[in-house]
């Protein structure tokens, strides 16, 4: 008895139960599938379409510079030269020379919040100072469609990642754009409603401003009073940039509650500000780990690029090759060659986009899970997920799912069919 070693314990070790944020190392596999890279493209077309319109309204500013919903050219089609390859084009420069750097690699993460611009953009240019009418009321335009665009798109694909983040199933590109769409008054309502306490604490600092048309006695007053305007600027600076950096998370609290848009405010304002510094953890580790993804996904697609010319010009000739991509060539083979590097960029950009979505939305269970201790496998789901299918309905015992239970045949019944028989055979003979 003495001499017995003490027995080793063999369990592995629950990493993911330790440390919860290891589920960000997911994001990855929920991002790379093709329906939300489709919805993520669609909703940055139709941004594009709708930037096109506003162009053309009466108060749209002359010439817009175009930061905005526009596809930046990460892939070169065709490669310019045989120096292109493994060179990918949007700062990814770790295969380049003295640039292989840590901070060069976190830099390339920064383009997962790209998405954001959508957003942000607008709201920031309806707080510049020296702002027109005009570009208020086009800033507003802008801002309204990006959010009714991601409300339907954005929010379809939030809802199939958390169906597959939470219990690991899948639901339909239909199903979920039926959830958005039921869902669309809460989806939009939730990243405006901080505008309301905005606007209020706008018209506060504006009340201030008008003692200043008081003659003699005005600027004294508003220098008094100024104290007052500092306090009312803190409210809304908190309340602006929680909106800012928690919209996408305030519509992913709608597809993985089912929840109004008010819920998806109060939750989002109660997790930023009580677990601050894990929301902070999660989203460096997020912006970390996009950057080695984004990395290879776009040295993927310009090897794609590259690769595909360099094995047509074999057979056609380099020199015949490049002449298909000259601009300045109005040809039909030159409008779809260069189509296909558009369709590159577009899927490119619909992977970022797709990206952004999914880790909203596994830092949104994170974040849940830390504040309130909710399951991260606890998720609205609704019988509307499921695919329609051509079976017929069910009805009675079998809807209710009950066992059927048979009684048993008491001798007296067994014995009644056969004397029905005999009586039929008597009266037939």
């Amino acid at each position: 008895m003495m001499n017995q070693k003490p027995s080793l314990i063999s369990e592995p070790i629950p990493y993911k139960t330790l440390f919860p944020w290891l589920h960000l190392f997911r994001i990855f596999r929920l991002a790379v599938d093709f329906q939300k890279i489709l919805l993520a493209s669609a909703g940055l077309l139709l941004l594009l379409l709708g930037n096109h319109l506003f162009n053309k309204l009466p108060f749209a500013p002359p010439q817009q510079p175009g930061n905005i919903q526009q596809v930046q050219p990460n892939i070169l089609f065709p490669p310019q030269s045989p120096q292109q390859m493994l060179q990918p084009l949007s700062g990814s420069s770790l295969l380049r020379e003295n640039s292989f750097s840590a901070f060069g690699l976190f830099s390339d993460g920064t383009s997962l919040l790209e998405p954001m611009s959508f957003f942000t953009e607008p709201v920031t240019a309806l707080f510049r100072i020296d702002a027109s009418w005009s570009s208020l009321a086009f800033a507003t335009t802008q801002l309204l469609w990006a959010v009714i665009v991601w409300a339907v798109l954005g929010g379809a694909i939030t809802r199939i990642a958390a169906i597959q983040f939470a219990q690991d199933d899948h639901i339909g590109t239909r199903a979920a754009l039926r959830f958005s769409l039921k869902r669309i008054l809460s989806l939009v309502s939730a990243p405006l409603l901080p505008f309301a306490g905005l606007g209020f604490f706008w018209i506060l600092c504006l009340l201030i401003g008008l003692f200043g048309n008081i003659p003699d006695a005005g600027g004294i007053i508003v220098s008094i009073l100024w104290g007052l305007a500092f306090l009312f600027a803190f409210v809304m600076s908190l309340i602006l940039l929680v909106t800012l950096a928690g919209w996408p998370l305030m519509m992913t609290t709608i597809s993985v509650e089912d929840s109004d848009g008010f819920d998806g405010l109060s939750r989002i304002f109660s997790y930023v500000f009580g677990r601050i510094w894990y929301f902070l953890w999660l989203v460096i580790v997020t912006l970390c780990y996009a950057s080695i993804c984004l990395f290879f996904v776009e040295l993927l697609i310009q090897l794609v690029s590259h690769l595909s010319f360099w094995g047509v010009s074999w057979g056609m000739g380099s020199k015949q090759a490049s002449e298909l991509f000259h601009q300045n060539q109005n040809t039909l083979a030159t409008t779809i060659s260069m189509g296909w590097g558009s369709i590159l960029n577009i899927l490119f950009t619909g992977f970022v986009i797709s990206f952004f979505w999914s880790a909203n939305t596994v830092i949104y269970f994170l974040l849940r899970k830390c504040d309130d201790g909710t399951p991260l496998d606890h998720v609205y789901n609704a019988d509307e997920d499921q695919e329609p299918t051509d079976e017929l309905p069910l009805a009675g015992v079998a809807k209710a799912g009950e066992p059927v239970i048979e009684r048993p045949v008491t001798p007296k019944e067994a014995a009644e069919p056969e004397n029905q028989l005999n009586q039929e055979s008597e009266e037939t003979s």
